[in-house]
């Protein structure tokens, strides 16, 4: 079995800023990214969508740049650049890469929000929305987390409403941007073929001369389990039905996170074998094409979903909700076999390594390996991890972690509510 071993290193400005370099010294690409410790959950009443709004705005121009020059400047190096809510990414020849670390600062901490392009963005947002309003598996998804997540930010789509978002002005982003986009707590990680100290000291050298400290963002408290019960059908004129099933799931940080990986993989995710849920409801029931099971895929900071997904025809949505039930007892009461189980750690130990061949997944995963505490040889230890999950583990943490009597039902499409 290949492992994975990664030359990374780190410094923190006095900013509270911390700079993160990766070497991958088989390519002759450079990339990084701006991770700073903002999100939706920051936003306020009637703030909606603003944080998202922010973040696809952000390539539209800078204080020195307009969005034209912005794109210009960023061909002339062959690169490319994009911003996101927390802040942005760029990738280019690593022969640029100290050039794209100044459009990328530029980028994040400078923007201009001008009037014209944030109405054009915020059009395309909301042309976006109108077209997710007709799509039965989107307005399911979208009523299951509101279900899962109640008053919780994350009930809500990062975008918003369309009402809410029609509201935003360039003076709310500005105002937005003023409060948390700063430094401090913030990370900047960027991986190309330098050796890590020279990649540290030219991030060092763009970002060293910035000015912040740290927020008190707001955190809400996660959602209580949802009360058992619910079970809501959206009728729409459609022949298929789109059915989710779940409840509130787990942090990246819980200590069962390795043994829940294996145990998605058994029962409901697993490609290049058949998961339970796949052989049960697909190839034996022929119920659909497209089903799956998961705990572990949305977990963050906050508690993530376990969630249940199948799209199917009207008059199978009471069998497809039961074969799933009957398939998240079946894994709480037996322990799965040893093929199982081996097979499963075979494929997640031998397909980690996928995660790591570009440098966009090298800079994400130094930054995640440091907000989630989890050591930069974390992808070292990664296969020890799996390869210790027993039988009986995965009977535990499903006993712990699945609730049948506290599943969230909900579909949209054919058949009557």
């Amino acid at each position: 079995m290949r492992q994975v071993e990664l030359e990374i290193g780190e410094r923190q400005l006095s900013s509270g800023l911390t700079v993160i370099g990766v070497r991958n010294a088989a390519v002759p690409t450079f990339a990084a990214g701006v991770a700073l410790d903002v999100d939706m959950r920051d936003e306020e009443g009637g703030q909606e969508g603003l944080a998202h709004l922010l973040g696809e705005s952000l390539d539209e121009g800078t204080v020195h740049r307009g969005g034209v020059e912005l794109a210009e400047a960023v061909d002339e190096i062959g690169g490319t650049i994009s911003g996101n809510s927390s802040g942005g990414t760029i990738m280019c020849p690593a022969k640029n890469a100290e050039a794209s670390l100044a459009l990328l600062r530029e980028m994040v901490f400078e923007p201009a929000f001008s009037e014209r392009e944030v109405h054009r963005v915020k059009d395309e947002i909301l042309q976006e929305i109108r077209v997710e309003e007709s799509d039965p598996r989107h307005l399911a998804h979208l009523r299951f987390r509101k279900e899962v997540y109640g008053p919780h930010p994350f009930a809500r789509p990062s975008h918003g409403s369309a009402q809410a978002l029609s509201a935003h002005e360039p003076p709310d982003l500005h105002a937005f941007h003023g409060q948390w986009f700063g430094p401090g707590e913030g990370y900047v990680a960027a991986a190309g073929p330098a050796p890590v100290e020279e990649t540290l000291s030219a991030l060092e050298r763009e970002f060293a001369g910035m000015e912040g400290s740290a927020v008190e963002h707001r955190r809400p408290e996660p959602p209580p389990m949802p009360a058992s019960g619910i079970d809501v059908h959206i009728p729409l004129d459609r022949e298929q039905v789109h059915i989710y099933l779940g409840h509130r799931g787990i942090r990246r940080m819980d200590p069962d996170f390795y043994a829940l990986a294996v145990m998605d993989y058994i029962l409901g995710t697993g490609p290049g074998f058949t998961s339970r849920i796949s052989k049960r409801l697909r190839d034996e029931m022929g119920l659909c094409y497209t089903v799956s099971a998961t705990i572990t895929s949305t977990a963050g900071e906050e508690p993530g979903c376990f969630s249940a997904y199948i799209g199917t025809s009207a008059e199978h949505r009471g069998k497809s909700i039961a074969g799933f039930l009957e398939e998240i007892e079946r894994i709480r009461q037996e322990e799965v076999t040893e093929k199982e189980l081996v097979d499963v750690q075979n494929y997640l130990t031998g397909s980690y390594i996928f995660a790591f061949e570009r440098n966009t997944q090298l800079a994400r995963y130094a930054v995640r390996a440091k907000r989630f505490d989890l050591g930069f040889d974390h992808v070292r230890k990664y296969p020890d991890l799996i390869r210790s999950v027993t039988r009986a583990d995965v009977l535990r943490v499903a006993q712990q972690h699945l609730h049948p009597e506290n599943m969230v039902r909900i579909s949209a499409g054919a058949g009557s509510s």
